[in-house]
């Protein structure tokens, strides 16, 4: 049997393309700073620099509940204890983009044959780019997000680095399994799911689809019987340890602490009628089912189908039902890789279309052709370039109260802040002092659900009615210090000692008792 072998060489050319299209792309796209985004990254990097040590998290209640993404925050902790405390996360990421783009790259090249170098493949290089950067808004539309976004605000890609992002390796499995590595495919699939466990039904579809597309054109059953097995025994110890470790306390507290989630928690999330309300998810359900189409004659066909009926399908019956346990699973987050791939399948049917269509102008003037792709990459880079640097230098109003407090913090403080500021979601990471609770934060054990429920309305009592419940939050939470806002200095709440204000924020020290 002849052995294909590969040379030094072109290992390092296919790293080196691999490294350009990840920088390139992770570029334009843009990260938002570390400890300076009011995104997710406050809640999933928590519990990992909490064990990593960093300031004075270790004492914060969140981040000694019980931690629904172990792998991730091991991640954390160990790149910030052993490798950097900062940089290497945005590496990870910039990787983290070169494996979405390269398999995503490498499906529609199944599809169109679109190659690994030439001009076609920088077309569409950038014509991908474009759709994930060029923010064009239809109505409720934009065209920068809702190209590559899943319905009800789920995603793979972001402006952080997140447990969400490890989606990529479904798009990576994809590929694999459509170059013929169906191990390799359900591997990629479970490396998804131990960084993110939420990808559990989307591992188990697609595994479906793979052993359907080995039955149908390979006629063998055991390999399919064998790739499934493997898939099963790789994400056996993710779903044992959530099954395990957030089973029911009781039935009465799980129901209660699914409903606060459910309804009250991340409805947008979670409930149809809520993320069903505008016109967005029919778009998007529109451009998968006109994908599904375009690949009907590839084995790439029962791959999106599947996927893509399941989604629906579970999405009509939690209408039906109005089971808080389905709408907690969300099966609809299966759009987060349906709706990118089929978005960049569209685009690239529509550049071949098009180089189909004007090949002989497009050969003749080849040379102006690269020189307009090679303008218009340059110009989505440097944009992504400038905003990256605008959000890594830029202040915002918080920052000088952050900074005092990050400077002033001693052990066994317990700040009281605004549970509902998005500005103030990073006041954990940024500071590093613990805080009472905040509403974007939550645990995912039912007794602790119900807990951060309890914590968070005291919480909102206090700045919603003034100080009558500082004693109680004082007493029963050990609260030592409140931040309040310009329109709060005047209430003069007894037991408190101002210690810091300028025209935005104040930080005052709880005393009495």
């Amino acid at each position: 049997m002849k052995v294909k072998t590969v040379s030094p060489i072109q290992s390092c050319s296919s790293i080196a393309r691999f490294l350009a299209v990840a920088l390139v792309f992770g570029i334009a796209y843009t990260q938002d700073p570390i400890y300076n985004s009011p995104d997710n990254q406050n809640t999933k990097f928590l519990q990992g620099l909490a064990k990593a040590g960093h300031g004075l998290l270790s004492e914060d209640w969140l981040a000694n509940t019980i931690d629904p993404l172990p792998a991730f925050s091991f991640l954390v902790q160990f790149t910030y204890q052993y490798i950097h405390p900062e940089w290497m996360f945005y590496g990870y990421y910039i990787l983290i983009f070169g494996v979405y783009a390269y398999s995503i790259l490498g499906i529609v090249n199944h599809v169109y044959k679109i190659g690994y170098s030439g001009l076609k493949y920088w077309v569409f290089f950038t014509v991908f780019v474009a759709l994930h950067t060029v923010h064009i808004k239809v109505g409720n539309f934009d065209t920068g997000w809702h190209f590559h976004a899943g319905v009800a605000d789920q995603f793979i890609l972001g402006q952080v680095f997140q447990p969400c992002n490890f989606g990529a390796f479904i798009l990576l499995s994809i590929w694999l399994f459509l170059s013929g590595k169906p191990f390799w495919a359900v591997s990629s699939l479970a490396l998804a799911t131990t960084f993110h466990p939420t990808y559990l039904l989307s591992a188990a579809i697609l595994t479906l689809s793979y052993m359907g597309v080995i039955l149908r054109e390979e006629r063998k059953c055991r390999k399919a019987l064998s790739v499934g097995v493997l898939s099963l025994i790789l994400v056996l110890p993710v779903f044992c340890y959530m099954y395990f470790t957030f089973s029911a306390t009781n039935p009465e507290i799980w129901r209660k602490a699914q409903e606060i989630i459910v309804e009250f928690r991340t409805p947008h999330h979670s409930l149809p009628e809520v993320w069903l309300d505008d016109q967005v998810p029919y778009i998007q359900a529109g451009i998968v089912a006109l994908a599904v189409y375009l690949v009907r004659k590839t084995r790439l066909f029962l791959v999106l189908l599947l996927p893509w009926m399941m989604a629906i399908g579970l999405t009509v019956a939690e209408i039906q039902l109005n089971s808080d346990t389905l709408a907690f699973i969300a099966p609809w987050r299966l759009s987060v890789f349906l709706v990118p791939l089929s978005s960049c399948i569209v685009g690239a049917g529509l550049v071949a279309g098009g180089l189909r269509k004007y090949g002989d102008f497009v050969f003749k003037h080849r040379r102006l052709v690269a020189r307009v792709t090679l303008f218009v990459l340059s110009v989505l880079v440097l944009a992504g370039a400038v905003e990256q640097a605008i959000s890594f230098y830029g202040k915002d109003k918080t920052t000088p109260m952050m900074e005092f407090v990050k400077q002033t913090r001693v052990s066994g403080d317990v700040y009281l802040v605004m549970p509902d500021s998005k500005r103030l979601r990073k006041f954990r990471l940024f500071t590093g002092a613990p805080i009472l609770v905040n509403f974007k934060s939550h645990p995912y054990k039912d007794r602790e659900v119900i807990e951060w429920y309890s914590r968070l309305q005291l919480a909102r009592g206090f700045y919603g009615e003034g100080c009558g419940v500082l004693g109680e939050l004082r007493d029963r939470y050990g609260i030592s210090h409140v931040v309040l806002e310009r329109e709060q200095f005047d209430w003069g709440c007894e037991g408190l000692e101002e210690l810091f204000r300028d025209q935005y924020y104040g930080v005052y020290r709880v005393f009495g008792g």
